[in-house]
């Protein structure tokens, strides 16, 4: 069975994750959040150790790696070196969000279930926030729904003028989850993250860099193009001095996070009284029906 997450290391200190189920256009799956945080993990144990005296510090209070499986593919010798990251998805899309099997199964567990299973989908794929050398989501197809909201906790994002990326979680029927509504405002200001969100449209490249969603467009006619354009920028991160690079990283991230737990705690809560309501069953209902959902007013329900 091929893994749903691969990395692998470039020459010039860079590494690179991969989503890794085209079939599905890398939609998530609570199996692929255990397998990305299982090689989140295994980085921060490479990237880590032994630590500096700062590190140590900073770190103290971290809780211990877990036992890693005896049969887990040993992660490249120059792991240890890396200075950037570059996050990506395998076929055509980056990802197309929750898959539709798990977010169909939500609606026969009871709420204080899934509260607690959905923040542990979000931390899983999140723990990406916790790796100390600067993050680029390198957007090479579609980002709809968790998946777009994944690209936000990374340091850096690109993609394509023709990408959609968006935000469809009120269209759903449900409240944005995985950290959207915690890091959108934060990156595009509480006016235009409300017009997103609310609104639950979908961008194009173009759109999505004149909001700020992404950082830069990269306006090439190939993949291989695209990834190579992502490779430069992670480069122009890398090659500088490991020691600031971490540094800078971690401080820029302080204000992002401040006040992330109860964020993701409260998209949880929300996400699993939705999950009881009909609005979710509708919403889910006209995305495989490919119609437009037909919500009944509040107190009607």
């Amino acid at each position: 069975m091929n893994p749903l997450v691969t990395f692998k290391v470039l020459h010039n200190r860079i590494g690179v994750i991969t989503l890794n189920h085209p079939k599905s256009l890398n939609a998530l799956t609570f199996t692929m959040g255990y397998e990305f945080k299982n090689l989140i993990l295994r980085l921060n144990h490479e990237l880590t150790s032994p630590p500096t005296e700062v590190d140590a510090i900073v770190h103290e209070t971290s809780p211990p790696f877990p036992n890693l499986s005896p049969d887990t593919v040993p992660l490249p010798e120059n792991t240890k070196d890396i200075n950037a990251l570059i996050l990506t998805g395998s076929g055509r899309a980056f990802s197309a969000g929750g898959s539709l099997p798990f977010l169909y199964s939500r609606t026969s567990t009871p709420p204080h279930i899934n509260s607690s299973t959905m923040y542990n989908f979000y931390t899983n794929f999140l723990s990406l926030r916790s790796l100390p050398v600067p993050t680029i989501s390198a957007i090479n197809g579609p980002a709809i729904g968790a998946g777009a909201c994944v690209t936000l906790a990374t340091d850096y994002r690109i993609t394509k003028p023709s990408t959609k990326i968006g935000f469809n979680f009120t269209r759903l029927g449900i409240h944005p989850g995985m950290g959207g509504s915690h890091y959108l405002p934060r990156l595009i200001g509480h006016g235009p993250a409300s017009r997103v969100l609310l609104s639950g449209a979908t961008y194009s490249g173009d759109e999505a860099k004149e909001l700020g969603i992404v950082d830069d467009l990269i306006d090439v006619d190939t993949d291989e193009a695209f990834m190579s354009s992502a490779i430069d920028i992670a480069s122009s991160f890398s090659s500088n001095s490991p020691v600031a690079t971490r540094g800078v990283t971690r401080t820029l991230r302080m204000s992002m996070d401040e006040g992330l737990e109860a964020s993701l705690r409260r998209e949880a809560d929300q996400q699993a009284l939705n999950y009881a309501r009909e609005d979710w069953k509708e919403g889910l209902d006209a995305v495989v029906e490919k119609r437009s959902p037909q919500f009944s007013p509040y107190f009607n329900k």
